[in-house]
This record gives C-alpha cells, structure tokens and sequence, in this order.
C-alpha cells in the first residue's frame, strides 16, 4: 500500500505480476487434482 502511494509503480506492477502468476498456476494445479479426484472430467 506504501509503494501505491509512493508512486512506486514498479513495486506495484512487479508484485500484481507476481500474484497473476500465483493464481494462474494454482488454478492449474487445481484443474489437473480436479481431473485425477473426478474420473468424469475429461480435457482434449
């Protein structure tokens, strides 16, 4: 929130770049367990 009001944008950017990455990931990973827990779920 400092950096936000320091003007520090490429603190900001840095760190949303960084969370973007976290929760694309996590989503494939939550995808791929879903898949392996429900044999119904089929990809391709």
């Amino acid at each position: 929130m400092q950096a936000a009001l320091n003007r520090d944008y490429t603190l900001v950017m840095g760190k949303v770049v960084v969370v973007a990455c976290f929760v694309i990931v996590f989503n494939l990973v939550v995808d791929l367990i879903y898949a392996v827990i429900d044999p119904r779920v089929r990809y391709g």
